[in-house]
């Protein structure tokens, strides 16, 4: 009775998962090939990769189709695809802030994205949580069709070579010129939700590879 129970209770909790999943990634190599993305751009958001993307697509890169829209732009995970991805990514609290500033439509849908999971449970402090592990998922292993960069990057000379490095291919209109980002403001609640997080944030912005 109990085994038919346990049973019972791993069904439920699959087809659970499955209802509320935005995309199967076990079948993302179909679907990416089908829409002709040949280079994937993730971020957890606030980390200029809407602008990352923008100049790669100059370059006549198909970085934007449904399924990066719909999901891939903030891939929970590394996926195995055949395809060379670029992970983005800036300082946690910066990313943050632009996220909770622009509210509905950033601050919420980016958690879903992160997850894989239209029902999940939001907040701040699992906007934070979410962005910690995916950073994590995608940087703990080195990868050859994998290259990380920090925004501040994208406006740097040094950025030329890396991506021709990457890319295997000459690369046009880079380094990017800076504009200044608008001004965010730390509340007394955003101050308590990065003590929490402080050590992994520091991890982050220090983090070399």
């Amino acid at each position: 009775m109990n085994m038919n129970m346990n049973i019972n209770t791993y069904i439920y909790i699959y087809v659970f998962i499955y209802i509320y999943m935005i995309c199967d990634l076990n079948n993302i190599n179909c679907i990416i090939k089908n829409e002709g993305l040949n280079l994937l751009v993730v971020s957890y958001g606030g980390s200029c990769s809407n602008t990352l993307v923008e100049y790669l697509e100059k370059n006549n890169y198909k970085c934007k189709t449904p399924i990066w829209d719909k999901l891939l732009c903030h891939c929970p995970h590394y996926i195995e695809i055949d395809i060379p991805i670029i992970y983005i990514y800036d300082n946690p609290i910066k990313s943050f802030l632009s996220m909770k500033n622009r509210g509905k439509g950033f601050w919420d849908v980016n958690q879903r994205k992160m997850t894989n999971n239209n029902n999940v449970e939001l907040s701040d402090d699992n906007l934070m949580k979410v962005m910690i592990d995916q950073f994590n998922n995608w940087t703990n292993i080195k990868r050859d069709n994998v290259l990380i960069i920090k925004s501040c990057e994208l406006f740097q000379n040094s950025i030329v070579n890396k991506l021709e490095k990457f890319l295997k291919k000459k690369i046009h209109h880079f380094p990017i010129l800076y504009k200044n980002p608008k001004s965010s403001n730390i509340n007394i609640e955003n101050v308590e939700l990065i003590k929490k997080y402080d050590l992994e944030i520091y991890k982050i912005n220090n983090f070399t590879n």
